[in-house]
């Protein structure tokens, strides 16, 4: 049902909570699961728990890190328990489900962290958006599983009543794509000496943070790639 979505586990550590998470899935028509240095993937708990939802995990597809993980999707949706102070956009549950359902033409990786540390600043920084579930505020940690499941109900609830946008599709630019060019500014910048070793750290992050916020669409980012290999053959002439 939900053929441009993936569901993305990222550092999860116990084998049982990916076999619940694709019993979670399959209950609500999602199939496609992506998964990022699992601690221990295949494993006896993972299927034990996947009950009559073995066909999830045996076509699971299993990376050993995030970038690659999600290099050719246009949107990434990082979930987090707790709102930090967001360098990238925040949606609600709502308004996640909304925007997914209204680009069905998007490739879109809804990214759940690990169990106890949840998803790095790092990892966040790989996403476009941010999304937390509420929850009473006295206790707020979901079991794994069970925010798959609460993500995943809400838009199948959705799909039942939703209306398809009249607007022309978002061709947002793949991550694979965004990062190349955000790749090929930084060169560019440290070429130009408006980065240096002292400030590097710090602007490549803003840069990354900058250009996640943008949702470049594929055109955009091919039209400012040419922009800046014009700047690069003037400066090298």
């Amino acid at each position: 049902m939900f053929s441009n979505v993936h569901i993305v586990l990222v550092n999860t550590s116990h084998p049982g909570n990916i076999g619940s998470t694709a019993r979670a899935m399959k209950t609500m028509g999602f199939k496609k699961l992506l998964l990022v240095n699992p601690k221990e993937f295949p494993s006896s708990q993972s299927d034990a728990l996947a009950v009559g939802c073995v066909d999830v995990l045996k076509k699971a597809k299993v990376f050993s890190n995030l970038s690659d993980a999600v290099a050719g999707a246009n949107i990434n949706i990082g979930l987090s328990a707790r709102t930090r102070k967001a360098s990238i956009p925040i949606l609600s549950v709502d308004e996640c489900v909304n925007y997914v359902l209204l680009n069905k033409n998007l490739k879109c990786n809804i990214i759940f962290g690990n169990e106890s540390s949840g998803l790095s600043n790092s990892d966040l920084l790989k996403c476009d958006y941010m999304v937390s579930i509420p929850t009473y505020k006295d206790y707020s940690s979901l079991n794994l599983s069970a925010a798959v499941q609460l993500i995943t109900y809400e838009f199948y609830k959705n799909t039942k009543t939703h209306i398809s946008s009249s607007k022309k599709p978002i061709t947002h630019a793949t991550a694979k794509e965004k990062n190349y060019f955000i790749d090929t500014l930084i060169t560019l910048m440290k070429e130009t000496k408006f980065i240096s070793v002292k400030n590097s750290k710090s602007l490549t992050k803003k840069i990354h943070i900058l250009f996640n916020k943008t949702n470049l669409e594929t055109d955009e980012v091919n039209m400012l790639l040419g922009m800046l290999n014009s700047i690069h053959k003037k400066l090298n002439k």
